[in-house]
């Protein structure tokens, strides 16, 4: 792979979500619930945005097979899945809707009541309160390890049209980039290729099999190979690097077995 490329990359996505909120140096929401006596009203705009996202970032946490990822990592995962709610942007209506849930939410958290299902509800209607950002959630349970600390796949649903979308989420220590698991349609090679050899393929919308290359082969360690989930009896595989290019390995055509790439003939 790349590796200095996609750290700069990387890098430059998580830089994005730094420097815009006054609470991210508090990293548990136990520690930032207990200063709440101190904050000032024209700050609960960040606490509780900061306070959301740190509850859902241990909420994923306490999954075993992602208790491996650094704290730091889901962190800036849920923050991008979680855009942060512009103030400005609040209708009146939307106005109403978050200074009540800050009143509920100042009577409870003065309680130490910060956990509770009817806290978070109200914290969810203070940092959402036009219900239009947060419809789009990712199932824990679904979010699965392909290679070791290292590429996850996962799902997002969007409750209001139900459309389910997979993506790989690639980790490299304290930084991360999300990718879709299909070829960008800009990368026109790839998609030459495949209509050249496979016309008629439809990439399934079932998460794929992704494995690395053969770590004795210089030329192929630092290859991803990826299979997407075969629906019907025709298949490809495709490799990357850098997750942004793509190249065509192999098909399998309906009844057929499996062939490179280099060995089929041209279609005319």
């Amino acid at each position: 792979m790349k590796r200095n490329t996609l750290l700069l990359l990387a890098s430059f996505t998580a830089s994005l979500f730094f420097g815009q909120n006054k609470f991210e140096e508090v990293n548990t929401s136990k520690k930032l619930a207990a200063s709440y006596r101190t904050i000032k009203d024209k700050d609960k705009d960040d606490y509780f945005q900061q306070y959301f996202w740190l509850v859902k970032a241990e909420e994923l946490k306490t999954y075993p097979h992602l208790a491996k990822i650094k704290a730091n990592v889901l962190y800036q995962f849920v923050k991008e899945i979680y855009p942060e709610a512009v103030t400005k942007k609040l209708d009146k209506d939307e106005q109403i809707l978050r200074a009540n849930a800050g009143l509920a939410l100042d009577q409870l958290f003065k309680k130490k009541d910060f956990k509770s299902t009817l806290a978070m509800d109200n914290v969810i209607a203070y940092v959402d309160p036009s219900k239009k950002l947060y419809f789009t959630e990712v199932n824990p349970e679904k979010i699965t390890e392909l290679i070791p600390k290292q590429l996850y796949s996962f799902s997002s649903l969007d409750k209001r049209t139900k459309n389910e979308k997979f993506y790989f989420l690639w980790l490299d220590d304290d930084k991360y980039r999300i990718m879709s698991t299909i070829p960008p349609t800009e990368d026109k090679k790839f998609y030459k290729s495949l209509e050249e050899y496979m016309p008629n393929y439809k990439f399934s919308s079932f998460s794929p099999e992704v494995k690395k290359g053969n770590k004795g082969d210089k030329k192929d360690a630092d290859y991803y190979y990826i299979t997407p989930f075969q629906e019907g009896n025709e298949n490809i595989q495709y490799r990357t690097e850098d997750f942004k290019k793509f190249e065509l390995v192999r098909y399998k055509e309906a009844g057929g077995a499996w062939e490179n790439i280099d060995k089929k003939k041209k279609k005319k």
